[in-house]
């Protein structure tokens, strides 16, 4: 099949089918890059811009789920991060096109190279479709190569086009525009909108911050005009713009003579451009741009057949003006840019092996052409390596540059110091205040930023208008070396310390007001603000820490705990609590008391849980009753200054306190982790749900059935209630583990979907992952493999568009279950050898143990009972280990397959009965169980007073070598 896309949208014959804007999009998009895995996040900002939807990776799976249909087999692939097109390059029309301007572009004889570019334009028999608004870029980018290829083909001429016609009465003298003496790289885009815009508008403004290139593409769209003035502004005062206006005029046009009547500066320009059609060029207005405003306002209207083109960081201002932005060069533009230069330096094209360091380079320097240059030139004296390392320091780098250029264009400090010298005092403090922002700006958080800072939220409006910012989806971001400028800035200035902590101060502020997002029905607009301002939220907790400034770092980790907790970062939540917790001293505010909370718990959980996903601290059983005395103190504090999470604390601290008594008890299979019920009619309904939701996967842990059931029943109902998707994802799952034990399954599958539906987003790749499994064991309880297989598909896709290695490993496992309930045990154990190499890091015991478990049984089915003993030794330890009882009754199954298959059909009997005490009820569905059940002699099951003591003897047979 081929895809074209120029003149519309053709795929193979136009038999095949594409409806639907998103399926046309996401097709365009992948066929942009085709044979290359496009990532989850650039799919969704070009499909769904700045509206994308609740569920942006759901969204797009369903999307690729049907554009499938529409392509041949295997055309459309999920791979780790997002999804790839598996189509030649020569297949695609739009792909076909970009490939041969490139060759021609970089084609050392001319020829070929104009052969390659008529091929190329051969291919443009319409204009290029998009499915609607998104996509300009790309039409752009097709644009700038059918430019390149319209000049390397012969067809780009001199305009002699009707701005700037002379009429027989004219007496121009020959065009004084400066010859080029560099080629100039890329940039045919922007030219041609030049171009356009001077056709149908009077005044038109490049717009760009310093060292873009606006006067390049300014002299080289009057070099296609004849008799083009070109009016240079950079050293002129102000008071002086007519004045470098008539000095330019009287070397292009003849002035009037001297009369008796002398005339003024500004008349005798009118009087000699009176009745001709001219381009003026006002380079670098900046510095000048009211009064360089004046004077184009004042030809334009004394003279109608006059275009003005002017250059400026800032808009003019003048009504009718039209833009033209110039912003980095993309990347490819950069690259080659770079190395033209550091050939014309050196002596010699850059060696091949250097590529990723010199795109790495560019970046760096934003793609800003100036930059580039004086990067490259130093290719003289230094390696690509070294430059890249210098970056570091770049304006000490790149601090000396051609003599004969203007000074401002010489160094790279002075770039941006000539336009930190037009700014006004409000100005530069917003410039520096951005310059601590290492995410930008949100437009709706300017306000408060500002007012940190005594400016006005417009105050970041106006860096755009100097090109010092910009604005783009709804946030203000600066260019890294600008960004670099403002922080040297603030350290040259002693002001480093004060501004960083008015950014911690504001940062801490908002967190705190998103904060109350997060448990209800805004949870993902809340989770959203803290992804896009994370290095914002990292930087400000690393100066607190730094500086130690610990209130301010309280409120920041207060905010952030419940982000952290969501998203199963718990090494940065109990690293920041251990930082800022108060060990001792006043708890007097709602921060202050969670955050110590929170201290406690990770400072004494590793007592209680071997995995320890919380960091350990120092400490041991001799420190319950430090324990006992500060934990009182919280649940006091607790009720002093209450919330949702610290009226949480109290029941928390008290089964954490209750489980390190039970330590000394043997029951370290299962921790003692309880949160045995208390009174909750006075706490918030959020919280009554929270803790409903702990009682209910403690009771889930311990074999404790009626508890899991009316303890996630209870939660589910609140927190829909309440409508927080989080919660009712949370006890939905557990309620529907309940409602499968109960032999409930179609009630369970269904609860189990809606879960999945709305947990989307909301946690790590990881746990996703594992609650969408708890479906698949559901299907095939039920005896749908087919459809478990499908789930599991979907699951490698969703695995893949994240790239978490726990997450594919996990599918794997998955795959593994749905093999060994369809009897195809080799097939199972191809899944799970992906193990076999060694374990992810910070892979859970739980899982482990659960995968040894799963080895066994498919080594069981074919009758290798020595290998399915070796895996159950080792399983069993893991499972005792993770305290985690229904892993252990999985185990326990397994076990008893091993019995059955060695002709122990007692011993075999027993080890069910533990698996059903160990989960609190017998999971007569599951169908492994069902499948030893009928090769075993009935037999009633008897009841496992001890189900704990029981595992154990039971998995000593494993070391009975008469077996």
């Amino acid at each position: 099949m081929k895809l074209r896309f120029f003149g519309g949208l053709v795929a193979g014959d136009g038999s095949a089918v594409v409806a639907g804007r998103g399926q046309q999009a996401l097709l365009l998009r992948l066929a942009v890059d085709t044979a290359t895995t496009v990532g989850y996040r650039a799919l969704t900002e070009d499909i769904w811009g700045q509206d994308p939807p609740t569920d942006p990776r759901a969204s797009l799976h369903s999307l690729a789920s049907r554009l499938r249909r529409a392509l041949p087999q295997d055309a459309l692939v999920a791979a780790p991060g997002g999804y790839r097109l598996a189509f030649s390059r020569e297949d695609i029309d739009i792909t076909r096109f970009a490939d041969l301007v490139a060759r021609a572009r970089t084609a050392a004889d001319p020829g070929d190279a104009a052969s390659l570019a008529r091929e190329a334009l051969s291919l443009w028999n319409g204009d290029p479709w998009t499915p609607g608004d998104g996509f300009d870029w790309l039409v752009r980018d097709l644009l700038e190569d059918r430019a390149h290829a319209e000049r390397l083909a012969g067809a780009r001429t001199v305009v002699a086009d009707d701005v700037v016609r002379e009429s027989a009465g004219d007496v121009f003298r020959e065009s004084t525009v400066p010859a080029a003496i560099t080629s100039l790289v890329g940039r045919e885009a922007e030219l041609a909108l030049i171009e356009q815009q001077l056709a149908s508008e009077r005044l038109v403004t490049v717009v760009g911050p310093g060292g873009a290139g606006k006067t390049t593409l300014a002299f080289e769209t009057a070099r296609l005009r004849a008799g083009a003035i070109i009016v240079e502004l950079a050293p002129v005062a102000a008071g002086d713009v007519w004045s470098a206006l008539a000095g330019a005029v009287g070397r292009s046009v003849r002035l009037p003579d001297a009369t008796s009547t002398p005339i003024g500066v500004r008349d005798g320009v009118v009087e000699a451009l009176t009745g001709r059609r001219v381009l003026i060029v006002l380079d670098n207005c900046e510095h000048v741009s009211r009064e360089a405003a004046e004077v184009a306002v004042d030809v334009l209207q004394a003279l109608p057949e006059s275009r003005v083109l002017a250059t400026s960081r800032e808009p003019l201002g003048v009504p009718g003006e039209a833009f033209v932005d110039l912003g980095p060069l993309p990347l490819p533009d950069a690259v080659e840019l770079f190395g033209l230069r550091a050939r014309a330096a050196s002596g010699s094209v850059p060696d091949p092996a250097d590529a990723a360091t010199i795109e790495g380079i560019v970046r760096r320097l934003d793609g800003l052409p100036l930059a580039v240059e004086l990067a490259a030139a130093k290719t003289r004296t230094l390696s690509v390596i070294e430059i890249a390392a210098g970056l570091d320091d770049r304006f000490r780098l790149l601090a000396a540059g051609p003599r004969a250029t203007a000074p401002r264009h010489q160094t790279l400090r002075a770039l941006i110091d000539w336009s930190w010298d037009t700014l006004t005092p409000t100005e530069r403090t917003a410039l520096l205040a951005a310059a601590v922002f290492p995410d930008g700006i949100a437009a709706t958080d300017a306000a408060v930023i500002g007012a940190r800072y005594d400016l006005p939220a417009s105050a970041f409006d106006e860096l755009v208008d100097r090109s010092l910012l910009s604005r783009r989806h709804g946030r203000f971001r600066m260019l890294e070396t600008v960004r670099e400028y403002g922080l040297e800035r603030l350290r040259a200035e002693g002001l480093d310390d004060r501004f960083r902590a008015s950014q911690a101060e504001s940062m801490a502020e908002l967190a705190s007001a998103r904060d109350a997002t997060l448990r209800g029905p805004q949870v993902r607009a809340g989770l959203a603000w803290f992804d896009t301002n994370e290095e914002n939220l990292s930087s400000a907790l690393r100066f607190c820490a730094e500086t130690a400034r610990r209130s301010t770092g309280v409120r920041l980790v207060r905010a952030m705990l419940w982000p952290w907790i969501l998203r199963e970062r718990t090494a940065d939540l109990a690293g920041n609590a251990a930082v800022f917790a108060a060990t001792g001293g006043a708890l007097d505010s709602e921060p202050e008391v969670v955050v110590a909370g929170v201290g406690l718990l990770a400072d004494s959980f590793s007592l209680v849980m071997d995995s320890a996903v919380l960091a350990p601290t120092a400490g041991g059983r001799g420190d319950v009753p430090r324990y006992d005395e500060r934990a009182a103190e919280i649940a006091a504090a607790s009720a002093q200054h209450p919330s949702e999470l610290a009226a949480a604390l109290p029941a928390l601290l008290r089964g954490i306190a209750e489980a390190m008594s039970n330590l000394g008890r043997d029951l370290s299979w299962s921790h003692g982790v309880t949160f045995a019920e208390g009174p909750t009619d006075h706490l918030p309904p959020w919280t009554r749900a929270f803790l409903g939701v702990l009682r209910a996967g403690a009771a889930a842990n311990s074999g404790d059935v009626e508890t899991l059931g009316a303890q996630s029943a209870l939660a589910l109902r609140t927190f829909s209630e309440i409508g927080d998707p989080w919660g009712i994802a949370f006890a939905g799952q557990l309620q529907s583990e309940w409602l499968m034990l109960e032999g409930r399954l179609e009630e369970a599958l269904e609860i189990a979907d809606r879960s999945t539906d709305v947990f989307s987003g909301l946690t790590s790749a990881s746990d996703a992952v594992q609650q969408r499994s708890q479906t698949v064991g559901l299907l095939v309880r039920l005896g749908r493999v087919d459809d478990a297989r499908s789930r599991v598909d979907e699951l490698d896709d969703f695995a893949r568009q994240d790239g978490s290695e726990r997450a594919l490993v996990q599918v794997r496992m998955s795959r593994a279950l749905v093999e060994i309930a369809a009897g195809d045990a080799e097939a199972a154990l191809r899944e799970l050898a992906v193990l076999d190499r060694g374990l992810p890091a910070g892979f859970p015991s739980q899982l482990t143990a659960w995968w040894g478990s799963k080895r066994a049984q498919a080594l069981t089915l074919l009758h290798r009972t020595d290998e399915a003993r070796a895996a159950l030794r080792d399983a069993v330890p893991v499972a005792i280990r993770s305290g985690d009882q229904p892993i252990m009754a999985d185990v326990a199954l397994s076990l008893a397959g091993w019995l059955v298959e060695t002709g122990q059909d007692a011993a075999a009997r027993r080890a069910l009965a533990t698996a059903s005490a160990l989960r609190g009820s017998a999971d007569e569905h599951d169908p492994y169980r069902t499948r030893l059940v009928a090769r075993m002699a009935a037999a009633p099951e008897e009841p496992v007073p001890d189900a704990a003591a029981e595992f154990i003897r039971l998995a000593a047979l494993l070391d009975d070598d008469a077996v």
